[in-house]
């Protein structure tokens, strides 16, 4: 080879070297635009209500016991580690586990509540025995909304992770991690003389490194060049990045799944979707199976493959075992455990009725000044274990109905309400709860048949110089001539008419003539008003007289409203579903402290629901009654023409229930209130058991005998004589 010639190779390898040292610097710029930028576009976590127990708060020992184990905490005989809890005698004993409330981030806290009968008195510091007067429980993370690139993910540093995950991954994956430059030289002539024996790719030789490489810079197209340009990045995120930084990064983008359309990223979601629980809380073997998952997500995902899943587990156990990590006892006990995974679905279920009401509600208040739903905390007012006992009484409930009355189209909506302060609990639309359609509780208008007769009685009572539930109302039959010249006819379900009766009988009994003379006397537009009071746009309040019996068409939401001013001491909140909204970088941008207005006299209200009592004691629902004698719930049927629709109120201690059931197509239901939405009411119960509900009297309310005429007795004269709530 003469000089020329050496010279003439000289130069062209001078040239290579300055193209791989430019695409080298083109390479690093693209990798330091992403690394020291925004790695990520997260996406939004929308979580439950978070709980403010004080002392003396109305909470039961059941109740809490019910909200930590829809939040995945785990009983155990002797507490801990965070996200256990015990319970013996009237204590519950827990590790809260730390949050990052809207406000501030606290740290696992060790703490006994005490409870009596229906509430909490105690709520103490286990580790130094001292009381707090206030304490909160880190709220569930029930939905991730869809993000720009399809990928969901929580972000986790790395301090955070558990040594044994990172121990058994580095162990699987990539041994020599925090050895290598990047690339493992010795790994791939390994993989690449095993391909070679078996004529296909049954190995990779890819570090950690590569394989961040190719989630965040390329594609999975196979080809030599790929490969090339991945190896080449590998080394220059090496050189440029400390090792802990580039595991981080890896922890949290290492494809773990799918959720629909939307991909399952990182160790922290993915073990909340197939165990319900955080990464830290978990054992040896879950760790094995996410990380077994590594390998082929889809191929060894135990919804879809359980035996794949178990094989591939216990490879990475056996392979711990073989590196040392853990003894044979420990290895042959884990590799005969089943997995244990949860339903796809069970821990992160998105509840499509009640997110549309979120959605809308920051719509509607915060209209542009948040314009893209990413990277954000929002924090709903959504109980976990009332939605989960709704849907299930709805799930349970409406096939038996359909069968019981030859149908297959009943639907449903159901809203959940805290009566006290106006948070919505729990919402369904329809008579499937997981999928996404028409929202009956926010959308459907319907006739409320005899739910209008409370909130006419609370007009009445209103007037305490003329109307008492002792007072004496007309049962004659009455025809009104209406303006077309007809007349309208109202009738008595029993068609018996029996003279008079008082307010407390046809309400408790609910009996259609005596309010209809009742209205006479206070006026339609007085009802009008009266409704509109209570949160009733005017447009859907037509002056006819059949509005007495409940002829207005208003959605489940409008008359939640309105319950819950009656149910509340006449003291209104505005509906809600969000409570805080807080940025990427932890700014709140949104909150919603509740807020009250006093717009009703509290004697009417606690005289409203006294007689809302007495329907479920004996009236129209004392079929409900017989089966919750000792909590003394109020409620109040509804039923339209021809059984049309089916409506149902029901209020205890603490929450508001609206229900109502039917047919789209406005056929009959073939139900009543007390046979259909009442029922599915009592099933509601029945998953979500019902606190007391006890009626404190307002100062100007005294309790006085009534003889049989309806007059005020001064003394007990029979052992069956009544006492009733008046207001002088």
């Amino acid at each position: 080879m003469n000089k020329k010639t050496i010279k003439s190779l000289g130069k062209v390898f001078i040239l290579i070297l300055i193209l791989i040292i430019f695409y080298g610097f083109f390479l690093y710029m693209k990798i330091n635009h992403l690394i020291n930028g925004k790695v990520w576009n997260f996406p939004t976590s929308i979580y439950s209500r978070i709980i403010n127990l004080e002392q003396d708060s109305l909470f039961s020992k059941k109740e809490i016991e019910m909200f930590l184990q829809s939040i995945m905490y785990k009983k155990v005989d002797k507490v801990m580690l965070p996200g256990e809890y015990n319970v013996q005698n009237n204590n519950i004993e827990f590790i809260r586990r730390a949050f990052n409330f809207p406000d501030i981030n606290e740290n696992e806290l060790h703490v006994k509540l005490t409870f009596n009968s229906n509430s909490l008195v105690k709520i103490q510091n286990i580790e130094n025995y001292r009381d707090f007067s206030f304490f909160r429980l880190d709220p569930k993370l029930i939905s991730i909304l869809n993000s720009l690139k399809g990928e969901k993910r929580i972000f986790l540093p790395r301090s955070k992770y558990p040594m044994i995950l990172i121990k058994t991954l580095l162990a699987v994956e990539d041994r020599n991690f925090y050895t290598h430059d990047g690339i493992n030289i010795s790994s791939i002539i390994r993989a690449l003389m095993v391909n070679a024996m078996a004529g296909k790719t049954i190995q990779g030789g890819s570090t950690i490194t590569q394989q961040l490489i190719k989630n965040l810079f390329l594609t999975n197209t196979r080809s030599i060049w790929r490969k090339i340009n991945e190896m080449y990045m590998a080394l220059i995120l090496d050189w440029f990045c400390n090792k802990d930084y580039i595991l981080e990064l890896y922890l949290n983008d290492v494809y773990l799944g799918q959720d629909g359309n939307e991909q399952i990223r990182g160790f922290p979601l993915a073990s909340l979707y197939y165990f319900g629980r955080p990464i830290d809380e978990l054992n040896l073997e879950q760790y094995a199976l996410l990380v077994g998952m590594v390998k082929g997500a889809s191929l060894y995902n135990p919804w879809n493959n359980p035996k794949l899943a178990l094989n591939r587990r216990n490879l990475v156990l056996l392979t711990l075992y073989n590196q040392g990590l853990i003894k044979e006892k420990i290895y042959k006990e884990l590799s005969k455990r089943p997995l244990k995974i949860y339903p796809k679905g069970f821990i992160i279920s998105d509840h499509p009725d009640f997110l549309k009401l979120v959605k809308s509600e920051i719509k509607q208040k915060l209209m542009n000044s948040i314009k893209i739903l990413s990277g954000l905390k929002i924090f709903t007012t959504l109980d976990p274990s009332s939605q989960s006992a709704i849907e299930k009484s709805i799930q349970v409930s409406i096939p038996v109905l359909n069968k019981k009355k030859n149908l297959q189209d009943l639907e449903i909506a159901m809203v959940v309400v805290d009566k006290s302060n106006g948070e919505i609990n729990a919402l369904v639309g329809s008579s499937h709860p997981m999928l996404s359609g028409y929202n009956r509780v926010l959308k459907a208008r319907r006739s409320i048949g005899s739910l209008s007769k409370p909130v006419i009685y609370l007009k009445a009572l209103s007037n305490p110089k003329k109307y008492h539930l002792n007072t004496f109302l007309s049962n004659y039959p009455v025809a009104i001539r209406l303006e077309n010249g007809k007349y309208w006819i109202p009738k008595n379900n029993n068609h018996k008419f029996t003279g008079q009766v008082t307010m407390l009988e046809a309400l408790t009994n609910s009996i259609n003539i005596p309010i209809v003379h009742l209205s006479i006397d206070l006026g339609l537009s007085a009802l009008i008003e009266n409704w509109m009071h209570l949160g009733i746009p005017r447009k859907y309040l037509k002056p006819f007289p059949a509005i007495s019996l409940g002829s207005i068409n208003l959605t489940p939401i409008e008359i939640a409203q309105a319950f819950q001013v009656i149910s509340n001491e006449g003291f209104k909140s505005s509906l809600s579903s969000v409570r805080f909204i807080v940025s990427d970088n932890g700014k709140i941008l949104y909150q919603n402290l509740p807020r009250s207005e006093n717009i009703v006299s509290s004697e009417a209200a606690y005289l409203t629901v006294y007689a809302m009592q007495k329907v479920i004691a004996s009236g129209t629902a004392k079929s409900l009654g017989a089966l919750f004698k000792n909590f003394s719930l109020a409620g109040k049927t509804g039923t339209t023409n021809n059984l049309v629709d089916s409506w149902f109120v029901g209020i205890d201690g603490k929450q508001m229930v609206v229900t109502w059931l039917g047919r789209d197509n406005n056929k009959s239901a073939k139900l009543y209130g007390s046979s259909g939405a009442m029922k599915v009411y009592q099933k509601y119960l029945e998953y979500h058991f019902p606190v007391p509900l006890i009626l404190h009297p307002p100062k100007n309310i005294r309790m006085f005998y009534i003889d049989d005429t309806g007059k005020i007795s001064q003394e007990k004269s029979h052992d069956h004589q009544e006492s009733i709530p008046m207001w002088f």
